[in-house]
């Protein structure tokens, strides 16, 4: 299809190279032959009487017009795609749908697995893909690439729609077999004991205990740092070392392993869970219905509140 002289398949590869910066990267991202991405490069240097890319260093720096182009080329083809493409109807019954999440070990377990436990009853085509968190999540968003982030509200992204869901604390974690952890720890004991932590992605990002903790002063000697949440729990079983981790997600995990919950010596402030969306797709009726869903299973943990856990 042609717009006033330009083939509109030309927008789609100028997009998928604007973000892969490279040939390769593109070709597989759009299922095109190398010598195919290599000619809609050719038409576009036609089309804009410009380079639009050059090359250094094996990769593909876009020039001035290539940058300028790179927004409404983008927001073009959302708009394309929430407007013109999506299907209007949505039976979750009937649906093959499948969610795209970006959400933490943490949420996965608090909130995700009860959400699929949910849908499962009522809409069992319905599937879901869960990504982890990179410097990249921002592009996906705004891009479509994913429908859904859940992060804490620390890490909210401008310019997307939000929606809170639940709070929560801070506790800490033991082995129940420890003879030198009772049923509570003082801050002295606490700063003494060997301490699990987590790093996150490639640039091994510290987990917010850690980094609240150093911006209160205190030094922990970190023994074992863990690539998730998850890890952490674990990792303290059969030692002496202590993990702070989130109370609800602790709660899970001392239902079926041999840990116990001890408040944490120091106060560390809560924090807010907040799901968001991308904004082009905000009236997509499959997303207004995960949103729901999302919505009523976060007030239900909202509800339960961490003082009625166990410690000790």
């Amino acid at each position: 299809m042609r717009f006033e002289g330009l083939d509109l398949n030309l927008l789609i590869a100028l997009d998928a190279i604007l973000e892969e910066r490279s040939v390769m990267g593109a070709s597989r991202r759009l299922h095109l032959s190398q010598p195919a991405m290599s000619a809609a490069i050719g038409r576009l240097r036609d089309y804009f009487n410009d380079e639009i890319f050059t090359i250094s260093k094996r990769k593909l720096v876009p020039t001035p017009l290539a940058q300028s182009l790179e927004r409404p080329t983008r927001d073009i083809l959302l708009r394309i795609r929430a407007n013109l493409i999506s299907v209007p109807r949505f039976e979750p019954a009937n649906s093959q749908r499948r969610f795209r999440i970006v959400v933490s070990d943490y949420a996965s377990m608090v909130l995700m697995h009860p959400v699929m436990k949910r849908v499962y009853q009522s809409a069992p085509g319905i599937s879901f893909e869960l990504f982890p968190f990179n410097d990249r999540v921002h592009d996906q968003l705004q891009r479509g690439d994913v429908d859904f982030v859940i992060v804490p509200d620390v890490d909210v992204l401008d310019g997307h729609p939000k929606q809170y869901l639940f709070a929560d604390e801070f506790c800490c974690v033991a082995w129940t077999g420890s003879r030198k952890i009772g049923r509570s720890v003082s801050l002295n004991r606490y700063l003494q004991l060997g301490h699990v932590t987590a790093q996150f992605g490639p640039t091994r990002r510290a987990a917010f205990e850690e980094r609240a903790l150093v911006k209160l002063g205190y030094k922990r000697r970190i023994e074992v740092v863990a690539p998730n949440f998850t890890t952490m729990a674990t990792m303290v079983i059969g030692t002496d070392r202590v993990a702070t981790m989130h109370e609800r997600l602790a709660a899970v995990f001392a239902r079926n392993f041999p840990l116990k919950l001890l408040r944490a010596p120091v106060r560390i402030s809560g924090f807010r869970e907040i799901l968001q969306w991308p904004a082009s797709f905000h009236s997509d009726p499959a997303l207004v219905w995960m949103r729901e869903i999302i919505s009523d299973v976060a007030a239900e943990i909202d509800r339960t509140p961490a003082a009625k856990m166990t410690f000790g």
